[in-house]
């Protein structure tokens, strides 16, 4: 088990975190520099962030373990963070949208970096911190990081969730964009005294293209609140009415909900998902069967495709009804794309593993990352088929269902080996890697 470290006979650092994303925003990205200044305090740690202002955001308080410095983004209300998801959308002028795209550079989040650059400089000649972690994406939160460096000559690390180019990052259509995006990351990358990156491929990949000591990438993965346990384990609320508990007899078909619970993305493939379910559309296989997206996709598409008897959305919704949405599912989709299968892992997973439920597995890819996690802590609920098969999809949709009438209770195996993707395990392998960078060796 990892070794969690304390604050006791350690100084006090004080380090600036620079993210676009930031509670109370949602999603992944938020959530993983959320946590990292939730908990760094608790290993000696005093948390600064320097973030976009949104509704809500704490007011600053210097006697804090956690102060946050939000900035104003002029364009944050005309770009909505997760747009309903319309693969048909994607399809219209795409060409159109990326020469658009090239031309404000690194980002739509530029004039937020510009007018974060003085108050970040501000802010760290006040409370004089150790170290700035900036992470990306997007980029003009790298680039905002690096100005503030080069004007302090604070070390600079920098956190890579996601790769620099293809569908987690930029994929700029012209050479001049793709030079001035090539031209910043190699800037950055040389003025960093250490990078984080959230799987072991993608810290040899930078090591590899960028000739950067491999001994000074630390991979920190995404992982999950424990808090969210507590909520696992109690059982769908009585409020719940409109849900009725699994029929616990094996041979009845009864109604099966299978949820996926979190943002639609592109790089998942749930294009491939949805054509895969059209095909379906007749099969008596999935009679009875709702696919319940708990997220940001387009309604209207699902009419439009004729899909409307078989998925479901509820659009986005808050955290605690989005948890809630996950214990009173018979079942939960995962949806892996080539790119997660990968560089790393989705950040939903181990909050799926910790409801007890099982979760239909669908790959674009064999042997992702997901399903080696989930081979790993919940093999005996796991029911994987590529997302491109449907054929292959409606057999495990049986077999899912007599899994579930079997097996009404919800089945938690958590384990050490587990707990050390959680939250706070994970920030104290941060906190370890951090203080050997400023930190003298002792003797």
């Amino acid at each position: 088990m990892h070794h969690v470290t304390t604050t006791e006979n350690k100084p006090s650092r004080r380090i600036l975190l620079v993210s676009y994303w930031y509670p109370p925003a949602l999603g992944a990205a938020a959530e993983r520099i959320g946590a990292f200044a939730k908990y760094l305090p608790d290993y000696g740690w005093q948390t600064h962030v320097l973030t976009a202002e949104r509704p809500d955001t704490p007011a600053a308080a210097d006697d804090e373990p956690i102060t946050v410095h939000a900035v104003r983004d002029p364009h944050a209300a005309k770009s909505p963070a997760f747009a309903d998801y319309d693969p048909t959308a994607l399809l219209r002028p795409p060409m159109v949208k990326s020469f658009l795209r090239d031309l404000v550079f690194p980002d739509r989040f530029v004039r937020w970096q510009r007018a974060a650059v003085n108050v970040g400089i501000d802010r760290i000649n006040q409370h004089k911190p150790d170290l700035i972690l900036a992470s990306f994406p997007p980029a003009s939160a790298v680039l905002l990081a690096l100005r503030l460096h080069e004007a302090t000559k604070v070390p600079l690390v920098l956190d890579f969730r996601d790769r620099w180019f293809g569908p987690g990052g930029y994929e700029p259509q012209r050479p001049a964009a793709r030079n001035k995006h090539e031209q910043l990351q190699r800037n950055a990358i040389t003025a960093a005294t250490a990078l984080i990156a959230v799987s072991d491929n993608m810290a040899d990949a930078l090591a590899d293209e960028h000739r950067y000591h491999r001994d000074r990438i630390f991979v920190i993965p995404n992982g999950y609140e424990p808090a969210t346990i507590a909520v696992s384990q109690s059982g769908p609320p009585a409020a719940d009415i409109d849900h009725q508990p699994p029929n616990v007899n094996p041979e009845s078909p009864g109604p099966l909900t299978i949820a996926h619970v979190g943002t639609v993305i592109p790089r998942n493939r749930p294009d491939l998902f949805f054509e895969s379910i059209a095909k379906l559309k007749n099969d008596d296989r999935l009679q009875d069967t709702t696919f319940r997206f708990v997220g940001n996709l387009s309604r209207d598409y699902l009419r439009e495709a004729g899909l409307s008897g078989l998925i479901t959305t509820t659009g986005m919704l808050p955290r605690d009804q989005a948890h809630n949405e996950m214990r009173i599912a018979d079942a939960l989709l995962l949806l892996t794309g080539a790119y997660v299968a990968r560089w790393g892992h989705n950040a939903k997973l181990f909050e799926y593993i910790q409801t007890g439920r099982p979760i239909l597995c669908l790959e674009e890819q064999p042997d992702s990352n997901d399903r080696k996690l989930l081979d790993r802590f919940a093999r005996d609920r796991v029911f994987a088929a590529p997302v491109n098969d449907p054929e292959e999809i409606a057999e495990q949709v049986t077999r899912l269902r007599q899994h579930v009438r079997r097996n009404p209770t919800p089945a938690l195996e958590l384990d050490d080996a587990f707990r050390e993707y959680s939250r706070p395990s994970l920030a104290a392998r941060l906190a370890e890697y951090l203080d050997a960078i400023v930190l003298p060796p002792q003797t």
